[in-house]
Order: structure tokens, then sequence, then C-alpha cells
């Protein structure tokens, strides 16, 4: 039996590859025929009597014999032997288990006949790639229900809005937020706990984006915005983004004009150090009751998009022009 696993997100990739493992243990309890041979660039070659080794080894238990190869496609041609002289596809005693964290096109394109040979029927075939809207949304509900905890579905939106749509990072995320509730004698998750919790991702590009609107280069905003947005780049990570840096810039600009040392104020704000750096520069070239004006504006824009009445890319480039 072939299973196929393969898709950039390694998090859900690396979830169901455990959840094999840990149903084949729980059958197999000897363990005496489970393998895992992980291949990369580094490794010595393998050749397929090497391989052979791996699938022919009898249990005395009486037990089948489960193999997994990460990166099979770094020794395509020998697994592809392999398979086809020991009749794996129809094999029921012996089950390989590849594993690649890329995705088709790429698999495609360092061996074409061995993604073939992979995907096609009967072998069980699970293709793990980056979630996007409801898909993502519900998988973060779901991973949240499966810790002990449940999430309201404005906490959800605002937690992929602080996290992207990677999937590790969400569950560490979601990890510390059940982690919190469960401290607080309480188990739903509210967009006051994402708040309270989670520090957007810093997306150095983006961040790019927002250090030219917050530093008030209009033009160099502008251009910089229409190329991320051209790049696919998600208009509402970039909001959130620039509430994020302009909360930032008030908190440093509330300290500096309480005359609180450079040190002291990175200590209090807990922002790491190139982050800090850019928002003490910015941050002198606005007043305190301009930040204070700015976030009306931000909030006006937040609640023009969510009610349908204005688009984010527009929004964002008026930001861009006017802040």
């Amino acid at each position: 039996m072939i299973i196929f696993l393969y898709g950039r997100d390694g998090y859900r990739l690396k979830q169901n590859l455990d959840k094999i493992i840990g149903e084949y243990k729980k059958k197999h309890a000897s363990g005496m025929s489970f393998s895992v041979l992980d291949v990369s660039d580094g490794s010595p070659s393998y050749t397929l009597e090497k391989l052979e080794d791996l699938v022919k080894t009898v249990s005395f238990f009486n037990e089948k014999r489960l193999v997994v190869i990460k990166n099979s496609f770094l020794i395509s041609k020998e697994t592809a032997s392999l398979i086809k002289k020991w009749g794996l596809v129809e094999d029921k005693e012996r089950i390989l288990v590849c594993v690649e964290n890329q995705n088709d096109s790429e698999l495609n394109k360092k061996d074409k006949s061995f993604y073939a040979l992979l995907a096609a029927k009967p072998n069980l075939v699970k293709n793990f790639e980056p979630m996007q809207g409801k898909q993502l949304e519900n998988w973060v509900a779901k991973e949240t229900v499966s810790r002990g905890a449940k999430i309201e579905p404005a906490a959800v939106k605002k937690l992929i809005l602080c996290a992207g749509n990677d999937s590790w990072l969400l569950g560490q995320e979601i990890n510390k937020l059940v982690n919190y509730k469960n401290a607080a004698g309480a188990n739903i998750i509210t967009i006051a706990d994402v708040d309270l919790l989670v520090t957007p991702k810093v997306d150095l590009n983006i961040f790019e984006v927002v250090d030219a609107i917050a530093g008030r280069d209009r033009l160099r905003a502008t251009k910089l915005l229409h190329d991320h947005l051209e790049s696919g780049a998600d208009p509402h990570h970039i909001f959130s983004m620039i509430i994020y840096q302009f909360r930032n810039l008030l908190r440093v600009k509330d300290l500096v004009k309480k005359a609180l040392p450079y040190t002291l104020i990175i200590k209090k704000t807990g922002l790491k150090p190139y982050v800090m750096k850019k928002t003490y520069d910015q941050c002198r070239k606005y007043e305190v009751n301009e930040l204070t004006d700015l976030f009306a504006k931000l909030a006006l824009t937040e609640i023009n998009t969510k009610s349908g009445n204005s688009n984010m890319d527009d929004e964002l480039y008026q930001l861009a022009l006017v802040l």
C-alpha cells in the first residue's frame, strides 16, 4: 500500500503523518515493523538494496510493515524501483508512506514520472496546501476545540489577521490562548483575548509599506502598497499591520513624552529591537494628539470596510495618501 502526503502546509502534513503513525502503533504494539527514513541533501546515498532492507524484514509478531520516507524525491529512481519490484501498490502487508513538504508543481519539476506513480490510484493521496478563507476559519475553530476550548467567530478572524495563514504560528497562538483561558477558569476565547495575547506577525516586506505610511513618505508608500497588492498580499493583513504599528507609535510617543530612557521604553513595550528602532524614529514626526486622531480614522476605515461601504484596497490607498 502506498500513502502519499505532500504540500506546503508543513504543520498539517506533520499532523497527518503523526496520526498515521499513532494509529499504526496502537494496532502493532511491538514497534519492530516500523521505520522512518529522512532523506536530505546531506544524507548518504541510498541504493535499492538499502531500501529493500526497510521493507523485506518480516515481523515475528505477524505485524504489517510501515515504512516512512521523507523527501523521497531525492532518491526517486531508487524508490520507484522499490515500489515496482516489491509490488507495494497492491501489497496489503507493507505500507510505504512518502512525505514531501512541496507542492505538485515543484514535485513534477523534480521527477514527473515518480509524481505520477505516487499520485495514481489506488494510492491514498493527500495534498496539504496553505488554507484561505472559510476553510482556514473552520480549521482554527476545530483546532481550538481539539485543545479543550472554543473561540468566537470574531476572534477567529482577528487571530487570522494577526498570524496570517501560517498554520505553525496559528497552532502556537491557539495553544497560548487556550492555556490563558484555562488558567482563568474559562474556555471561550474572545476577540479581547486575541488583542491582549497575540502580536501581529511582522512580515518585514509588509513592514516596509507600514514604515513608509508611518514615515509619511506618500510616494514610496503608494508604490510599495501597489506592489504588495499586485503580488497577492492580503489587504486586510496589511491593514492589521498598520493598526499594530500606529498603536506602537502611540505607546512609544507617550513614553517619550514622559522622558523615559530608550532602554526602559524597550522594556515597557516589549518590542523587538528592529521594530523599536523604527517606531522610535517615526514617532518624532507625530504628536500624541495627532496619533489619537489617526486612530479615529483607522477605526472609521474598519467600520466602512466591514459594513461593505468601501473596499479595503481603496481605503489603504487613501491611508497612504492622507496619514
